[in-house]
Order: structure tokens, then sequence, then C-alpha cells
């Protein structure tokens, strides 16, 4: 176990990669933005855990009283992307939602705010997957900074949302 090496260095050994590669990544502040957000949307919009099952509840429970505005070009941007079956594929590793697979299938203007929110909700889910448990390697992250920004925004959309609904965030005292 190194006990002198530091992060970037142990971590460039561990995938092959060199330093300035590794500090590319590290320098990138998104993985860490994601995992914030992550961390507060499962814990205020879902009361701690998300489970795929749970993600067709929130968005017809959630729905109606976000603005389809606020979150409509981010699963817009989703709809398309995902129209590529080898992009598709490479998000579901093998898992199967067929609800997903339907929204997908209809064009994005016939979709109800529900079925956005559903679909952008599963896409975000899907990278918390991919990134935190899946095969790919960390050094990946920067070929989806672009979809995981979107992400991002998406969950600090949401948050936000669930906070004005149920203020539980801020401390009182301050």
């Amino acid at each position: 176990m190194p006990t002198t090496a530091t992060f970037h260095s142990w971590l460039g050994t561990l995938f092959g990669h060199s330093e300035s590669q590794v500090l590319l990544l590290l320098d990138n502040k998104m993985a860490l933005q994601f995992l914030v957000a992550w961390s507060l949307f499962e814990s205020k919009c879902f009361a701690g855990y998300v489970r795929a099952p749970d993600i067709a509840q929130y968005a017809q429970r959630t729905a109606p009283s976000i603005g389809p505005a606020a979150l409509r070009d981010a699963a817009a941007h989703f709809h398309a992307r995902y129209q590529d079956r080898k992009r598709f594929e490479n998000l579901m590793h093998g898992h199967k939602d067929q609800r997903l697979l339907a929204l997908l299938g209809r064009p994005f203007d016939e979709l109800t705010s529900e079925d956005r929110l559903f679909l952008l909700v599963f896409v975000v889910f899907r990278y918390r997957n991919n990134i935190f448990h899946g095969n790919k390697g960390v050094e990946s992250w920067l070929f989806y900074r672009e979809q995981i920004q979107i992400c991002v925004q998406a969950m600090q959309i949401l948050v936000s949302h669930a906070e004005q609904t149920t203020p539980t965030m801020k401390d009182e005292a301050a």
C-alpha cells in the first residue's frame, strides 16, 4: 500500500496513465459536483435512496409543481442523445426499462412534463450508476463532461424545487 505517493501519482499508476493525464481529471470539479449534487438529490428528493422503480412515482409527484420549461432543454438533450442505439446501450449497460424505451421512441414534443421528468431523472440515475459503479474508468469522465454538467444542473433545479416546497437545509440558528 502506497504511503508516500500523492493521490494523483497513485491514481496514474493504478490506471497506467501519466500524472498529467490524471491531473486533468482531478483539476476538473465535475465529479465532485456530481457527487455533492447526487447526495443532496437522493436525500432531498428520494428520502435518502433512489431505486429505478421509484423514479416513475417521483416524476408523477413532482412534475405538476415544477415549471415545464425548467428542465425542458436537459430532457430534450438526453432524448436526442439516446436516439443513438450505441449511446443508449452504453448508458444502460444491459439494464432494461420499458418506459424509458417507449419515451425515446416517441417524438419529444409529444412527451408530457411527467414523461420528460422521468426520462431526465432516469438518465441522471444511470449516470450516477455508471460513474460510481460502472465499468467505466475514471479517466473517461472527461469524455462525458457536457452530459455530467447537464445532470448536475438538473439536480440543482430539482433539489432547489424540493427545498422550496419543504425547507429542511438551512440552519435556523444562523
